[in-house]
């Protein structure tokens, strides 16, 4: 199987409405029988989500974008719904309550091992999960890399650079955070991996 990189944001449950009016502005919300919940999201576009546009339509459609320049992206609304925004999806949603207490994961996973590479590469996605962390007043928001680990983009209202390895230990965090993090991570494992 390949990678299934997934942004995961701690958050209160009082902002679960608030989250699908959000998902459902800047894309599409559709329930797959079997499946579950599958986004197809709008992020502003950077040159890695152009690059991962033009590969896949020309995996799905056999048709290579990238062999007619200048790209007019007015003839490809399917993955370019404007000229400054790529759409990306299925990107997978679960959520999960945690037990006693008011907060619960939001876990947005990508749907194939490119689309994981580019979560972890994307300025522009990972810019779009910082402004929805703070609209949503999470607790924290990082990136599940799997076997690479956990990196953290955001606490508390600010962003940050904190990176665990898969077995929790620190790689790097300031010295406000890493006391936080690790138990983030645990109550995350034990709701979706335990």
């Amino acid at each position: 199987m390949g990678l299934t990189y997934s942004f995961v944001l701690l958050l209160p449950q009082s902002e679960e409405q608030a989250l699908f009016e959000h998902l459902s502005q800047a894309g599409r919300i559709d329930e797959l029988p079997g499946i579950g919940t599958c986004l197809v999201l709008d992020f502003p576009l950077d040159e890695l989500i152009l690059a991962y546009l033009e590969d896949l339509a020309e995996t799905i459609n056999g048709d290579s974008l990238k062999s007619r320049l200048p790209l007019h992206k007015s003839e490809h609304r399917e993955y370019f719904p404007d000229d400054i925004t790529g759409r990306i999806g299925c990107i997978y949603l679960d959520k999960k309550q945690m037990p006693a207490t008011p907060y619960m994961y939001a876990k947005f996973t990508a749907a194939s091992s490119t689309m994981s590479r580019l979560f972890q590469a994307s300025p522009s996605i990972r810019g779009w999960f910082l402004h929805l962390s703070s609209r949503l007043n999470a607790t924290a928001a990082f990136l599940d890399l799997e076997e690479q680990g956990y990196e953290f983009i955001y606490r508390q209202g600010q962003p940050i650079t904190a990176t665990l390895t898969e077995d929790l230990a620190l790689v790097q965090a300031a010295a406000s955070d890493w006391q936080a993090i690790v138990p983030i991570c645990q109550d995350y494992i034990k709701l979706f991996y335990v």
